[in-house]
């Protein structure tokens, strides 16, 4: 039964470092028209008791399990369009945390265990966690060459239920922080240049965001097509896990090379996508967040080369002969010496290089080149650089390795590889630290 939201108990309450909360589960935002379609508004509630009852957007096992574990087995539905939302009981006019997850652009989900919203509600803010479609469902079909990318327009509904509801739950819409991790930070650093969202979007927070340039739409149109000709069915009908099956093997092959962690689906350079969104002079102009926060982990590509022999056994002549032709803008300081790439002067090991080079190409140099843009134009920056290491070998401070401190979430990484190892002692003051800086960040 759908329920207006304004009306809706609290799925669940509780106490969270002596602090009451109320959430609210499967909170519908959106409803689709139909496979590789543009979604539209709607509101109403799911009635969900539990977080695990909210189902996610279809989606094929994550490439991380092996450092993230499998988390909560939520349901699967091609109708996930709903968010979730953490409060401190009597909430009034508090600031507001748009969190949207990463996951490569073809996993996760706003109601996985591991980001519940309780603890960082109980900072003294708002926390509103969505779904957004995924993988093959969000980035074939023939709509997405004429707007934005099927998420992100999944994404700006969700936000615009945000601005129309959130009041009701004791938040200021004018208050509204985007963050996001990862293939998220991707799309909120998107959502914070359009000009469609400008009123919408107060502070931006981006966390090991994904800075991968998006397919031009010569290659998404060959995929779509690839796909759909390969399949028996209308692929608009067809089971959607033969669909997935089948869109994973329409991909582009990429040869291995030594540093570098392909990709699978990616958003398209649609017509609503600015042609400058990684250039960060352009992006610094662009954008409407009147403070931005970004972090980065030291070692962000690790988790992808950990288990690789290629990578993770490669010798110092292979590496040298590798990324010896990078372009030194292309290089972290750690391996440049004198205005040339130095190797095994720079004290790594060949792994260590192999990783240290993904990790600035891949995640650190946007953002780090971001941030100074930003200052140069004039804008409130804030820099974190996150640490910590893993016990699990070779991952050290590994890409996403910062989400389980990041939500107070002990408990849901249980089966977590890269958590085995941490004790809660060792885990709540860091926890506490980046709940702190976020909340404070956000202005509560």
């Amino acid at each position: 039964m759908v329920t207006n939201v304004r009306l809706c108990a609290p799925s669940h309450r509780c106490q969270a470092d002596g602090i009451a909360v109320h959430a609210w589960y499967g909170l519908r935002y959106a409803q689709g028209a139909g496979r590789f379609e543009a979604a539209r508004a709607a509101s109403g509630t799911m009635g969900a008791t539990r977080l695990s009852q909210v189902p996610i957007f279809p989606q094929r096992p994550s490439r991380l399990a092996a450092v993230m574990g499998a988390g909560s087995p939520n349901p699967q539905s091609e109708d996930a369009y709903f968010l979730n939302v953490w409060a401190p009981a009597q909430a009034q006019g508090l600031p507001v945390v748009f969190f949207i997850h990463g996951g490569a652009w073809m996993s996760g989900g706003g109601a996985l265990d591991w980001y519940d919203g309780t603890r960082l509600a109980a900072q003294g803010v708002i926390v509103v966690n969505v779904n957004y479609r995924l993988g093959a469902l969000g980035h074939l079909g023939d709509a997405q060459a004429d707007a934005l990318p099927l998420p992100a327009a999944d994404l700006v509904l969700a936000l615009q239920w945000v601005k129309d509801h959130i009041r009701a739950f004791g938040g200021d819409p004018d208050k509204t922080t985007l963050m996001g991790q990862s293939a998220g930070g991707w799309y909120a650093h998107l959502l914070s240049v359009l000009d469609s969202t400008r009123a919408w979007i107060d502070r931006l927070a981006l966390l090991s965001m994904g800075t991968r340039a998006p397919w031009l739409p010569e290659q998404q149109a060959r995929i779509s097509e690839r796909t759909r000709s390969d399949l028996d069915e209308d692929w608009r009908k067809v089971n959607v896990d033969v669909l997935m099956q089948q869109a994973m093997a329409a991909l582009d092959k990429e040869p291995p090379r030594l540093g570098h962690a392909p990709s699978a689906f990616l958003p398209v350079a649609s017509a609503d996508v600015p042609e400058d969104l990684l250039s960060p002079d352009w992006a610094a102009q662009a954008c409407h967040a009147q403070a931005v926060y970004l972090r980065c982990a030291a070692q962000e590509s690790s988790v992808f080369f950990f288990d690789v022999p290629f990578h993770r056994q490669a010798t110092q002549e292979q590496v040298d002969l590798a990324l010896g032709l990078w372009p030194l803008q292309d290089l972290p300081a750690s391996l440049v010496r004198s205005g040339a790439y130095c190797g095994g002067d720079s004290g790594l090991t060949p792994y260590q290089q192999v990783v240290a080079a993904s990790s600035w190409v891949q995640f650190q140099r946007f953002p780090t080149q971001y941030a100074a843009s930003l200052e140069a134009a004039g804008r409130a920056v804030q820099w974190s650089d996150f640490t910590e290491q893993s016990p699990l070998e070779a991952v050290f401070s590994g890409h996403c390795f910062d989400l389980p401190f990041q939500f107070g979430q002990f408990q849901a990484w249980h089966d977590a590889p890269m958590m085995q190892g941490v004790t809660q002692e060792q885990f709540e003051p860091v926890a506490q630290r980046l709940m702190q800086e976020i909340t404070r960040f956000v202005g509560a």
